[in-house]
């Protein structure tokens, strides 16, 4: 509405001019009118003038609007006493104008700063760089972290934290890494992820570090505590039978006074007792043997061999190794068909073997239910590749859920307990993950590189 009263106002006085210049050249053209030639230039004169004047104080108020903005000097008053009330509509729209500037500007200004104030008290270490080294964002807890604050470039760390230096320079956007670095308090375990942004045509990186050192004490102390329960019930199953055995036999070889027995003087059935006692004996001895060196196996795992392990090629290799088995079992073994390029960083042998771990647990888990039914399939997301074993069974036992990782922990009658255990170990030697989501329906196992 301003600007269109400031339109007319124009056009007015431009046609009041043109009228008046008609007005000119029509008496110039007569005979004896000086008059109004007279005044008719004069009025021409004075118009274009006032229609200058005019112009120049609409184009200083619009420059006088754009310098606040441009400068974000929101403290320009347009309040004049001019008597035009054209430019008195125009002052107060400019006013309205930047009224709303400056309260986008505050609004802008306080979100910055609780945003500051946040980071500021997170307990999580922020650095963000460009890629020639540039600081922009070095939080308390990274002055707290590096010992060091108000950073500007890279470069200080490189030669104070070298370690640090490096994860952060190397370690490439979406990726996160679990390191240990010592300093002058004690070792650190951190967790670093590294997220790429793009700021104004500039790239930079923003890496996080978090300290887990108590997150991992209390879930090691928490393994711990499983692990012995479990070797406790394990070692315990084998040594209360042998040592109630070997009680029974002494008792059968000593007399009421404590002297031993010849043995022409023990009855045959207590002899066939003891040929029974120490076979048990040595069957309960060779099973704790093989638990020991289960164990042993467990925890030397010897350094992956890694190669381009082609996907397909694995799956196509599980189905043809277990085919004849499933058969057997009245299993429906389903082989999912990924992307011919998918393929994975691994040692063939060892990935091999977690899959079979699984499978055979697959085949275990179905039991004798009808429509028995285990899947096997991979793909890609977010650049990262899973292969997963799916099941139709009854599903694990939630009170089960937690323990199923744990070495030697286990629900079947005849089984190990180090099948799990050895495939995660597997696949953090390989910096991936094993996990699994379980219901009623079934189980899947996903691996994750």
């Amino acid at each position: 509405m301003v600007f269109r009263s400031h339109r007319v106002r124009i056009l007015a006085r431009v046609l009041l001019i043109a009228l008046f210049m008609g007005l000119l050249f029509f008496a110039i053209g007569q005979e004896k009118w000086y008059a109004a030639t007279a005044v008719s230039a004069f009025m021409v004169v004075l118009l274009l003038v006032e229609l200058f004047r005019f112009i120049d104080r609409s184009n200083l108020e619009f420059v006088n609007l754009l310098q606040s903005l441009k400068y974000q000097d929101f403290t320009r008053s347009y309040r004049r006493k001019y008597t035009e009330k054209s430019f008195r509509e125009l002052e107060s729209s400019f006013q309205e104008v930047l009224s709303q500037y400056r309260e986008a500007k505050m609004d802008q200004a306080i979100q910055y700063q609780y945003l500051q104030m946040v980071i500021e008290h997170i307990q999580v270490a922020l650095v963000c760089f460009n890629d020639a080294g540039s600081v922009i964002l070095f939080n308390r807890a990274a002055s707290s972290l590096f010992r060091r604050s108000g950073i500007t470039s890279l470069e200080p760390l490189k030669t104070e934290h070298p370690e640090l230096y490096r994860i952060m320079v190397s370690l490439e956007a979406g990726q996160r890494e679990l390191i240990r670095v010592n300093m002058e308090d004690g070792v650190l375990r951190l967790s670093v992820t590294a997220t790429g942004l793009r700021i104004r045509e500039e790239n930079y990186k923003l890496v996080s570090f978090q300290d887990i050192r108590q997150e991992l004490e209390e879930q090691e102390l928490d393994s711990w505590q499983k692990l012995i329960r479990v070797l406790t019930h394990e070692i315990m199953n084998s040594v209360t039978p042998v040592s109630s055995l070997s009680e029974a036999i002494n008792h059968m070889l000593t007399d009421d006074g404590g002297k031993r027995r010849s043995p022409l003087e023990i009855d045959p059935d207590d002899l066939e007792d003891m040929y029974a006692g120490l076979r048990t004996i040595e069957e309960r001895s060779k099973g704790l043997l093989k638990f020991v060196s289960d164990y042993k196996n467990l925890t030397r795992l010897p350094a992956p061999s890694f190669e381009s392990l082609s996907v397909g090629s694995l799956l196509a290799h599980m189905e043809n190794l277990f085919a004849r088995d499933m058969e057997q079992a009245g299993i429906d073994l389903q082989v999912g068909k990924p992307e011919p390029d998918l393929s994975v960083w691994a040692d063939a042998q060892m990935i091999q073997q977690v899959l079979i771990n699984l499978i055979t647990n697959s085949m275990e888990a179905v039991g004798n239910r009808k429509g028995k039914r285990i899947r096997l399939e991979a793909g890609s997301q977010h650049g990262r590749t899973s292969i997963r074993v799916a099941d139709n069974g009854k599903g694990i036992d939630p009170e089960y859920a937690d323990k199923v990782f744990i070495p030697f922990f286990t629900t079947r009658k005849n089984g190990s307990g180090i099948g799990l255990s050895l495939s995660r170990q597997i696949m953090r030697l390989h910096k991936g993950s094993i996990y699994f989501h379980t219901d009623s329906k079934g189980t899947t196992f996903t691996l994750e590189f």
